[in-house]
């Protein structure tokens, strides 16, 4: 299965939100465990190597969202996957038969006492290949309450967390129209009754999960960065699966992000066509956003 969102031959930063409601197999699960989890589980042991807090934040977390977000994906995870993921609710145990680990939690159904693990939040975004973030709804405001992110797609949690859906995403050319309305999407997803799925894409030098801004300080800058530092015609598409559930009775939504990488050699002509015209039709603005201004013009004549 390839999720290939440039087949419109437009590239576009709508919302463009997909209810999973009929949706079937893969397609219907929040989270997919695939070949690829024990190199997504060893990024994410990278990043808490290196420092957890540059990846995981949280800021005006409330008590109940947490508990309810938690539990949520305790039990997601034993449905979708009841032969791997083992939840033992009244004993608070969870058994990863993929990974061989098990961790308990107490009773609040926040704090965890493990060695690595500095929540429960933590060590269940541990299990899965997505990236998690929540936000929290009021009756007048919203803000990014926490953010479990090490597959960064050129951003730092820290620099999102705690502030509105406008702020976090501000920076994305085109957002515009999406953003005059974005309190009355927010809602709806919270009332919403079945979760919503969108894509969003762009072109990768790498398969580098991790492109947070600030390199590891053992890490060279410059390819560290990667995009425009090209040296040959290798080109991923890096698509980002992206799920959003709601909760009404505490008012927030779950963000999952899951990357997947598409060699452009491997894409079909049809393929290809459409892709380059997906390309041609983004603004200087997005071509900037998306560190391709200086090789756009390479990646077209190689589509050609």
């Amino acid at each position: 299965m390839k999720y290939l969102p440039f087949l419109s031959g437009i590239y576009s930063t709508a919302p463009g939100l997909v209810s999973t409601a009929k949706a079937s197999g893969r397609d219907a699960q929040v989270f997919q465990i695939d070949d690829q989890y024990d190199l997504y589980r060893r990024n994410k042991d990278a990043c808490r190597n290196e420092n957890i807090h540059k990846y995981y934040c949280e800021q005006r977390l409330h008590t109940e969202t947490i508990q309810c977000i938690n539990q949520y994906l305790a039990k997601q995870l034993s449905i979708e996957y009841p032969d791997d993921m083992i939840v033992a609710l009244n004993d608070h145990v969870f058994t990863n038969r993929i990974s061989q680990e098990q961790f308990t939690w107490n009773d609040d159904w926040v704090t965890i006492d493990h060695p690595r693990y500095t929540s429960l939040f933590d060590a269940l975004c541990c299990q899965v290949q997505e990236d998690i973030a929540i936000f929290q709804l009021d009756e007048k405001a919203d803000w990014l309450s926490a953010v479990h992110l090490c597959s960064p797609n050129h951003w730092a949690p820290e620099d999102k967390i705690g502030k509105p859906f406008p702020d976090v995403h501000a920076p994305v050319p085109g957002m515009e129209k999406t953003l005059e309305q974005y309190r009355r999407m927010l809602e709806g997803v919270v009332q919403a009754k079945s979760p919503f799925t969108r894509f969003a894409w762009g072109i990768a030098t790498d398969t580098r999960l991790n492109h947070h801004p600030q390199a590891p300080s053992h890490s060279n800058e410059a390819a560290w960065q990667g995009r425009e530092h090209l040296t040959n015609n290798e080109w991923y598409i890096r698509v980002e699966r992206q799920n959003l559930i709601g909760f009404s009775h505490v008012n927030a939504l779950l963000f999952t992000v899951r990357t997947y990488f598409y060699k452009v050699d491997e894409l079909s002509k049809d393929e290809k066509y459409f892709l380059r015209a997906a390309l041609r039709s983004m603004s200087k603005e997005a071509l900037a956003y998306k560190g391709l201004t200086g090789s756009i013009d390479r990646i077209d004549n190689y589509l050609k």
